[in-house]
């Protein structure tokens, strides 16, 4: 399932994300908040290890990684990643709607918000539940909502920036 939904990532970002639409600083920007879901759709947020088992939380699962079986899944977060990466890519696409970007880019915002606020309430509750006994850290997962987050809001700036010059042009 893991190999599965790796291509699959892979090929929605390489599917959605053509190098014409990449005209302007904000569209490089929200081309890294996909990358970056999309990486952060591929690796691990938290391990727990104790001295005979392994507990994984991946954004789509828990998983007991001695057994490799999902104990929960979180449908949700892939779906919601997923959703959050077409939200970029629109935004990328209608780079000649900035009004419609600036909108686009507050609901990113928003998003990344919450995912980063689930996933934190999420890797807790797994801390306190599973594997009283071990030693839990978080991994390189855990940054990559907040590199979206920092590159949306860049992406915000930069469109706010474009419509104050087209508002200067047309006073002219």
């Amino acid at each position: 399932m893991a190999y599965a939904h790796r291509y699959l990532t892979c090929l929605a970002v390489s599917i959605f994300i053509p190098l014409h639409m990449i005209q302007r600083v904000q569209s490089l920007y929200l081309g890294i908040v996909c990358i970056s879901i999309a990486a952060f759709l591929n690796v691990s947020v938290w391990v727990k290890v104790s001295l005979d088992r392994i507990c994984t939380i991946k954004p789509y699962a828990l998983i007991l990684a001695t057994d490799q079986y999902i104990i929960f899944p979180y449908g949700c977060c892939a779906l919601y990643c997923c959703y959050l990466m077409g939200t970029a890519v629109y935004a990328m696409m209608r780079h000649n709607h900035r009004k419609l970007q600036l909108h686009l880019t507050t609901h990113i915002t928003l998003l990344l918000m919450v995912l980063g606020g689930g996933i934190w309430m999420l890797v807790n509750k797994a801390n306190a539940a599973y594997l009283p006994d071990g030693d839990s850290s978080y991994k390189i997962g855990i940054i990559f909502p907040f590199i979206a987050l920092v590159a949306n809001l860049l992406a915000r700036h930069h469109i706010q920036k474009d419509i104050r010059l087209v508002d200067e042009d047309s006073l002219r």
